[in-house]
């Protein structure tokens, strides 16, 4: 830690962070559009100058070191004159188009304009205008709009490994586009749209949906994989609409891939409300009784899945069924990638589950594996399986009891003896534990179906059945 002066107030930063950084963390917020903490530095967009003591000409912070008994100006007339004519040439050809922009709500450029620019333009010449282009397969790029901060360029290059971008021409005819003949295809499409931080880039399967500001916003994990990057979640009418990337510095989380941040239709569409019996909608009163009569007449219990699932529903569902005084085998993994994930990218892991840490450390594991439980299943040591949201095994044949947990009709809902509908991850509070180890809790999202049921209150109610049962035919008895 150094001491540093920011408009002539003394501040311990930690002398590691970029000046931006820094002096965001004690409260001082200076204002910039190419800078970001997981970017190189490049200083284009001019929007960060301060002056430091004893330095005659501007500065750009975010290339300025932070070091002992530096002394910085943020708020001079100088400075703020500096940032308003940034603004001006930012300003010169962007359209003003932000009550049909998608970016409208959240962007940087309208932030800036409202607290750091004039309140009148003075250009009066014609704006260029450049046609919107699709840049990928789910990308498109309004030139018209950018201001060239080169966030993307770099994105691609530094993070994900690729060169698809490039900045073109010079001057008033500078523009960003594709330096391929091949549109952008990679993970990392809703990365880009993100750190744009104008309406430049957006998301295709995004636009014209909804206005951010009618979103219920939910700090949330993603579901995707075992890495369990932080999100936003926003949910408009109970319907959820998409995921936003959380930074969290603390773990090196920035970016989001494309295949859990849009993997949220089946939150939405095709949900399972009804119990099932033989593939037919039934009710709870009579799907309950049966599957705690099969619990009872059962030899030994067997639970699959369950990586899909909360800590705290896996760790209640385990203490009920353990009330059955029966012998039980749990196999939370049901692929081998979760036996031994690998990374696909510098983000996500091929365990397309996550909970399988949090599953693993709670006990749901066998010492032969999936493979041991459906041999168990098969030859009759195991006559009653639950399936925790997960696909029965396709090499399952034998002629014990089959019962799926899932939240979706799925082909194995309709084959399955019984089915019972539970909650989605994002209409419960919870925590998921990522392939490092690291517990991290999440926020309830949606509101579920009134009776709706997680796995873990399925299982409570399955014992709270019989107790009932019994009462009544005690009662009966007198």
């Amino acid at each position: 830690m150094v001491k540093i002066k920011i408009d002539g107030i003394e501040y311990e930063v930690n002398e590691k962070k970029n000046l931006i950084d820094a002096a965001e963390e004690v409260g001082v917020k200076i204002p910039y559009f190419c800078y970001h903490p997981a970017l190189s530095v490049v200083g284009m967009c001019r929007m960060c100058l301060i002056e430091i003591e004893g330095v005659p000409k501007f500065q750009a912070a975010c290339n300025t070191p932070v070091k002992e008994g530096l002394s910085i100006v943020t708020k001079s007339d100088r400075v703020v004159e500096a940032r308003k004519g940034t603004m001006e040439f930012l300003l010169a050809n962007h359209p003003l188009d932000c009550p049909v922009c998608d970016k409208a709500g959240e962007c940087d450029l309208q932030d800036n304009s409202f607290g750091h620019g004039k309140p009148k333009s003075r250009f009066e010449f014609e704006k260029r205008n450049i046609p919107q282009e699709d840049i990928g397969t789910n990308l498109v790029i309004n030139h018209n709009r950018c201001i060239v901060c080169y966030r993307c360029v770099r994105f691609e290059e530094e993070i994900v490994g690729e060169s698809n971008l490039g900045l073109f021409q010079r001057g008033h005819h500078s523009i960003i586009g594709l330096a391929k003949d091949k549109p952008i295809s990679h993970n990392y499409q809703g990365a880009l749209a993100d750190i744009c931080p104008v309406g430049a880039l957006l998301n295709k399967n995004l636009m014209f949906k909804s206005r951010v500001w009618w979103y219920k916003t939910s700090k949330s994990i993603c579901h995707g994989c075992s890495t369990g990057c932080n999100v936003y979640t926003n949910v408009r009418n109970n319907k959820m609409y998409r995921y936003m990337t959380r930074e969290n510095p603390d773990l090196n989380m920035y970016f989001s891939c494309d295949r859990g941040r849009f993997d949220i239709d089946w939150l939405n569409d095709n949900r399972l409300f009804t119990y099932m019996e033989a593939g037919k909608p039934s009710e709870s009163s009579s799907v309950i009784p049966k599957i705690f009569e099969k619990l009872q007449n059962a030899n030994k219990i067997g639970v699959i899945g369950g990586s899909h699932e909360t800590n705290e529903s896996l760790s209640i569902l385990k203490n009920e069924l353990q009330k059955a005084n029966k012998s039980l085998v749990f196999e939370a993994r049901v692929e081998e990638p979760q036996y031994n994930p690998k990374q696909v990218d510098f983000l996500m892991t091929d365990d397309f589950r996550p909970n399988t840490a949090g599953a693993v450390e709670l006990g749901f594991t066998s010492m032969g594996k999936i493979a041991q439980v459906i041999e168990e299943f098969n030859s009759g040591k195991i006559d009653l399986l639950f399936v925790l949201k997960e696909e029965i095994p396709q090499e399952i044949n034998g002629k014990g009891t089959i019962v799926v947990l899932h939240t979706n009709i799925t082909e194995s809902v309709s084959k399955a003896d019984f089915a019972v509908p539970i909650k989605a991850f994002a209409e419960q509070t919870g925590s998921f534990t990522n392939k490092n180890g690291i517990k991290q809790s999440f926020e309830k999202s949606m509101n579920p179906p009134q009776g709706l049921s997680s796995s873990d209150e399925f299982f409570m109610k399955l014992f709270q059945s019989n107790i009932q049962n019994r009462q009544e035919a005690t009662v009966g008895t007198y």
